[in-house]
């Protein structure tokens, strides 16, 4: 779900945006030219996979994949996000201009957080447990700071936050679920000998 235009306060607006500006400063200062074809392709990823909306009871959830998204970008995910809420806010006018650096810090933790569960669980627990776990835990991290968000915004969106974050449930068990068949597809290829 992107945050709308027009919704956040200039508080909300304004810390988000000192919060993501290092972290976009930083991830830009390390890209190296072997990582721009990645940050493109996976920017692409996110938008075209995030048009796809789930009518959930009054609202609806689009997909994120933030779990793969961080797995393969670490810190610049935060970059690729950036392109890509920038693109759909512009384009097809998902999101907004205005709630861009909460929009793309939000998704881009979402997807830090895959990225260092990944880190930390794949050699302790079973790949079917990692997977899920990369899949649906980044959704309820970014669910949750979208919820933060409209909170800080103002006290007339408690019931639009409890909406967001119930209504991304279901949307990160089938994240998950569909995290844990990409693993294994690619487990399979590898041990073909394919290179991934």
């Amino acid at each position: 779900m992107h945050i709308s235009e027009g919704v956040l306060s200039a508080g909300v607006i304004a810390t988000s945006s000192i919060v993501l500006a290092p972290l976009i400063i930083n991830s830009i200062r390390k890209l190296h030219s072997d990582d721009v074809s990645k940050v493109a392709l996976l920017s692409a990823l996110f938008f075209v996979i995030s048009t796809i909306h789930l009518p959930i009871g009054v609202t609806s959830v689009h997909f994120m994949m933030l779990g793969v998204i961080g797995i393969m970008l670490g810190w610049h995910s935060f970059t690729a996000l950036l392109i890509a809420l920038l693109l759909q806010a512009m384009l097809i006018g998902f999101g907004g201009i205005s709630s861009l650096s909460a929009n793309t810090l939000n998704t881009g933790i979402g997807a830090l957080t895959g990225f260092y569960l990944f880190k930390l669980l794949k050699d302790k627990l079973p790949t079917v447990v990692v997977s899920f776990l990369v899949g649906f835990v980044p959704i309820l991290v970014a669910s949750v700071g979208i919820a933060v968000a409209l909170l800080f915004s103002s006290d007339d969106f408690v019931i639009v936050a409890q909406t967001a974050l119930i209504a991304h449930l279901p949307l990160a068990l089938v994240e998950g679920i569909m995290m844990v068949f990409l693993f294994k597809t690619l487990q399979k290829y590898q041990i073909k000998g394919l290179k991934l």
